[in-house]
């Protein structure tokens, strides 16, 4: 496994930790293997910053949280659909970059045409909106993916692809969602998956080598309310 081919394994399993864990998706995450395969991702990246709440999340699965599909799934919604008075970590980009802190707004169409740019098709199973954060982990998972198997000016294209990506639709709003999944997730894999996630979104930051002066957006976004 080389570097591109790691990261690319991380953005998957990161992208389906944030799917709504009905009984096929909890039992892919119930199952563990996939763990064993993220550590040694992490390994391959020199990511030992990262493998404590690996290791939580490990423990979550295997412990207290084993065999409990139906309270995984109303902590998901809890934290990511439905809580009152407000949703408390909505996991879609425009409630951040949206002035007005609703859905569907302008910068969820750039995110749609940039995923029709470079050919990415949303899976029709999630049915939902582009800017959530499983589609945009997923489209890094599959740029780096190609960038493992290419070589030369297709391989320096695909990197400045995903650094443009990550620089634009991720680093303005994903870390600020980390933080509040974890303070008010009551679940240890959730609130781990928050940490393991803003690490990681950090670690890339800098292996892409995003200049400051596209990191603006994260310093200048709107908060949402709440929470």
């Amino acid at each position: 496994m080389d570097r591109s081919a790691a990261r690319s394994l991380i953005y998957n399993m990161l992208s389906l930790c944030y799917v709504y864990p009905d009984e096929k998706v909890y039992a892919s995450i119930a199952a563990g293997e996939w763990i064993m395969e993220f550590r040694e991702a992490l390994r391959v990246l020199d990511g030992k910053t990262l493998d404590d709440y690996l290791r939580t999340i490990e423990q979550a699965i295997s412990g207290e949280e084993k065999g409990e599909q139906p309270a995984m799934a109303r902590e998901y919604t809890r934290l990511f659909i439905n809580a009152s008075p407000y949703v408390i970590a909505p996991p879609y980009g425009s409630i951040y970059l949206e002035r007005d802190g609703l859905g569907y707004g302008k910068s969820t169409s750039e995110v749609l045409r940039f995923y029709h740019e470079v050919g990415f098709t949303l899976k029709e199973d999630l049915k939902d909106i582009p800017d959530h954060i499983a589609h945009e982990l997923e489209l890094m998972a599959n740029l780096a993916s190609e960038e493992s198997q290419a070589s030369g000016n297709e391989k320096i294209r695909l990197e400045e692809i995903q650094m443009n990506f990550l620089s634009r639709f991720i680093l303005p709003w994903v870390p600020t969602f980390c933080q509040k999944v974890t303070e008010h997730s009551r679940s240890l894999f959730y609130k781990n998956l928050g940490n393991l996630t803003e690490e990681f979104i950090n670690f890339e930051k800098n292996y892409l080598g995003v200049p400051e002066e596209l990191n603006f957006l994260k310093e200048n976004s709107p908060e949402i309310g709440g929470g």
